[in-house]
């Protein structure tokens, strides 16, 4: 806004030396921002206006400020021009006094100052409003008119007041009293009222208005409109609580992740020493059995033998059975669309392939694909009492979309049993989602969305 105003803007330190030097200046006094930063601000005041502008300064860094002030400043070049002062403390937290801001307007030949002030305060941005010391308006902008809804007409000489909501009643009465004991306001935000009852929040900037001898006669307020910066904060407060609900979610997978895979290595144990590894045992002491035999009863060593040949095919075919339920071998060599078929081909009921991709996925797309339909399918044979099933897996530009709909009973509750939750995790771990539809005595539909891309 500094750079883009077309009124010469000056910020000078407690030194006196010039930290902000807009082009509007530049134009008006003929010195560039990299002549001038860092000189002393007096070398735009003429002879003859030194007193008169140690005595402004001095106002301003005791906390007062003034607008409409008209004088004569010094041009580079030497030549004089005369221009309407406005000046105003900058402060910081603790509200001591860093600098201050002067904003000169040129006035040209045969122009009226206070025309000049009025053709600045209407195109003001920001909502400016002057109370005189009784709280009666006597100054309103056209920004103020847009903020707050009212028009000049209505509301100069109004008194008591009028945008203060009846909650902040007391609070404005008391930066109305803190600004007439000559105390400025900055960045204060708070809520006022528009002409249609509803409340808009602002920030409010306010000064006291003295007059030549210094005396308070009024206070300038600036309203500016803070909607969208208000906003934007509440967006940042819900990304951050989704953020952390996030997170949360995620150490909650993994932790049920872990203990699923602990679950699964017993699980696996367990088949193993059951089922492949005593048909192993077995298989050994026939081996030794026939051995032994294989001089005196060579008849009976075959027979041995022969049987253990059977125990050998059972005990690979078990073994076979455990491999394909951790990562079936057609979907590492083939892809899901085949893999897909297969569980479709051995499905105790129809199962319609509505859509499948054609070229292969990135393989942990493809296997959380697969034990999603797996699961589904397992679940439908089991639970649903449905007579067909519908399997569709669209590949879109970045996402994998995944469903699995029955024409069974419905009901299903994802937080009744460990098989949905861990495949939620599944999809959790890539970046994914999954829904499910199952409304009582309509069916269930299980739908993802994978990411195909790194996040």
């Amino acid at each position: 806004m500094v750079e883009s105003s077309p009124l010469a803007f000056l910020e000078v330190d407690l030194e006196g030396r010039v930290i902000r030097w807009n082009r509007a200046a530049e134009q008006v006094f003929g010195w560039t921002s990299a002549e001038l930063l860092g000189r002393p601000g007096t070398v735009l005041v003429p002879p003859a206006q030194e007193a008169e502008d140690a005595e402004l300064v001095a106002r301003v860094r005791g906390g007062g400020s003034y607008t409409g002030h008209q004088t004569v400043r010094r041009r580079k070049d030497g030549t004089p021009v005369d221009v309407t002062m406005a000046a105003a403390p900058v402060r910081d937290a603790a509200g001591s006094v860093l600098s201050h801001v002067v904003v000169f307007g040129e006035i040209a030949a045969g122009e009226r100052q206070e025309e000049r002030l009025q053709a600045l305060i209407d195109s003001s941005p920001l909502a400016l409003v002057e109370f005189g010391l009784d709280t009666r308006i006597r100054l309103w902008n056209p920004a103020a008119e847009r903020i707050f809804g009212w028009s000049r007409d209505e509301m100069l000489g109004r008194g008591g007041l009028p945008m203060a909501p009846p909650a902040k009643r007391a609070e404005s009465e008391e930066l109305f009293a803190r600004v007439r004991d000559g105390a400025s306001v900055n960045d204060f935000e708070t809520e006022r009222l528009c002409k249609d009852g509803s409340l808009v929040p602002v920030s409010i900037e306010a000064a006291p208005v003295r007059d030549g001898s210094g005396g308070v006669v009024g206070n300038l307020v600036a309203y500016t409109d803070i909607t969208e910066r208000k906003a934007q904060a509440a967006e940042v407060h819900r990304l951050n609580d989704e953020l952390h609900a996030r997170l949360e979610e995620l150490a909650a997978s993994r932790a049920r992740i872990v203990a699923a895979g602990d679950v699964e290595r017993r699980r696996l144990e367990r088949n193993l020493h059951d089922g492949a590894q005593q048909r192993l045992v077995t298989l050994a002491l026939d081996v030794r059995l026939a051995l032994a035999k294989l001089d005196a009863d060579p008849s009976g060593a075959r027979a041995i033998l022969a049987g253990a040949g059977d125990e050998l095919a059972r005990a690979l075919e078990e073994l076979r059975e455990i491999a394909r339920g951790l990562h079936p071998a057609v979907l590492t060599d083939r892809g899901l669309r085949a893999a897909v078929e297969s569980l479709a081909g051995r499905a105790p009921l129809p199962v319609e392939l509505a859509a499948m991709p054609d070229a292969r996925l990135p393989e942990p797309v493809e296997a959380a694909a697969y034990y999603l339909i797996a699961e589904a399918l397992t679940n439908v044979t089991k639970y649903a009492r449905a007579s067909t099933v519908r399997v569709q897996v669209v590949a879109r530009e970045a996402t994998v979309a995944v469903e699995v709909s029955d024409d069974g009973v419905g009901g299903a509750d994802p937080a009744a049993g460990s098989g949905l939750r861990g495949l939620a995790d599944r999809l959790a771990a890539l970046g994914g989602t999954l829904e499910v539809v199952s409304p009582a005595g309509a069916g269930t539909s299980l739908r993802a969305e994978i990411p195909t891309r790194s996040r």
